[in-house]
C-alpha cells in the first residue's frame, strides 16, 4: 500500500502567419531562457535512446494523451519515466485528433513497442460504448482530456493502468508507484494538487451524487483501475450539477475524483510527487507536475535537469 502522504537540434515546426504572432508574444512574455530550452532543448528527445529493450518490461500500461502541441513534452515525460523507473513499460499514446505524423514516427522511434491510438479508431470504438450515457458523449465530443476517462480504460489492456500528463517530469526512483503496480492493488492514486480544483463543493457532491470528495485531486498522476471507472456517475454528474458550466480543463479531474471516491479505495500520493506553484522543486522531489502558472519552469528548471543527464555534450 502507498502511504498517505549532439549538437543542438533547431525547431523546425511549421507555423502559420497567426501562430507566429502568437509565439512571439509568448515568447517575449515567458523570457529568454524559457524560450531557448524550447526551440533548442526540447526538440532533443528525439535522439533520446533507452539500452534496455531486451530486459522484461513492466506488465502495466502507461497512457498520455497528446497533439500537436505538446507531443515533445510527453516524449521527455516519458524517458524521464523509464529512466527513473528503470523499467521498460507498455506505452499507449492517444491522439487528441491534432497529432502529425512526425511526432507519430518519433514515439515509435523512441519507445519501440508504443501504440498509438488514432481519433478516427478511438471514435469507432468507443463513441457506441457511450450511447447510454449522452452527457458522456457530449463531454468527450468537446474537449480532449474527456479520453482520460473513456478511452484509457478501453485500450488499457490489463484492469489496471497508469496515466501520466504530458507536463510531468520524473527526477527520481518513483518507489511508491513501483510498490503499487506490484502490489496488485485495485486502490486509485492521485497526486495532491497546489489547491483545491474540484468543481463541485463538498456540498453540492453529498447533495446530488450521495458522495463525500477527495480533497485537493489532482489527475497530472493517475494510478487507476478500470473497475473504478463509473460512466453512469459521469452522467449523471454532468447531467445533474454544475460541472459542465465549470472550467473545462477540470471537468475530467473532478469526474476521476468522484469516480475514486466512489470506489473508496486509494488517496493522494505523498508530496513529493510534487505539484506546486513555487518557484524551485522541492529538493527531495520525485516528479513535477509544470502547472500552468509554473508551465515556463518544464523548461527553464524540468528540461535543465534531464538535458544534463540524457544529453551531456549538450551541456551549455
Amino acid at each position: 500500500m502507498i502511504a498517505h502522504r549532439a549538437t543542438s537540434t533547431i525547431n523546425t515546426r511549421v507555423s502559420s502567419p497567426g501562430r507566429t504572432s502568437r509565439n512571439l508574444w509568448r515568447d517575449l512574455r515567458r523570457g529568454w531562457k524559457a524560450t531557448y530550452f524550447d526551440y533548442h532543448v526540447l526538440p532533443l528527445i528525439g535522439q533520446w535512446e533507452w539500452s534496455f529493450w531486451r530486459e522484461t518490461p513492466q506488465h502495466l500500461s502507461v497512457h498520455v494523451i497528446v497533439g500537436e502541441e505538446e507531443w515533445r513534452r510527453a516524449a521527455w515525460m516519458l524517458a524521464s519515466w523509464f529512466h527513473f523507473s528503470e523499467f521498460a513499460w507498455p506505452v499507449v499514446i492517444h491522439d487528441d485528433g491534432t497529432l502529425t505524423e512526425e511526432a507519430r514516427a518519433t514515439f515509435k522511434k523512441l519507445f519501440h513497442s508504443a501504440r498509438i491510438v488514432g481519433r478516427t479508431e478511438a471514435d469507432a470504438a468507443v463513441a457506441p460504448m457511450l450511447q447510454a450515457f449522452p452527457f458522456c458523449a457530449d463531454f468527450r465530443r468537446s474537449h480532449p482530456r474527456a479520453l482520460t476517462l473513456f478511452d484509457v480504460p478501453h485500450f488499457a489492456p490489463r484492469e489496471r493502468f497508469l496515466v501520466f500528463h504530458s507536463g510531468l517530469l520524473f527526477f527520481s526512483h518513483p518507489r511508491e508507484i513501483l510498490n503499487w503496480v506490484a502490489a496488485e492493488s485495485d486502490e486509485c492514486w492521485f497526486q495532491e494538487d497546489a489547491q483545491e480544483c474540484s468543481l463541485l463543493t463538498a456540498a453540492e457532491a453529498r447533495a446530488e451524487l450521495d458522495l463525500k470528495i477527495w480533497p485537493r485531486v489532482s489527475s497530472g498522476l493517475c494510478l487507476l483501475t478500470k473497475k473504478a471507472i463509473d460512466l453512469d456517475l459521469c452522467d449523471r454528474a454532468l447531467a445533474q450539477t454544475s460541472l459542465p458550466s465549470g472550467d473545462p480543463w477540470r471537468i475530467e479531474q473532478t469526474l476521476l475524483m468522484l469516480c475514486a471516491a466512489r470506489h473508496g479505495k486509494g488517496g493522494l500520493l505523498p508530496r513529493k510527487y510534487e505539484v506546486s506553484l513555487l518557484g524551485h522543486a522541492q529538493p527531495d522531489s520525485v516528479s513535477r507536475h509544470y502547472v500552468g502558472p509554473v508551465r515556463n519552469r518544464f523548461y527553464t528548471e524540468g528540461l535543465a535537469r534531464l538535458r544534463d543527464i540524457f544529453f551531456p555534450k549538450e551541456k551549455a
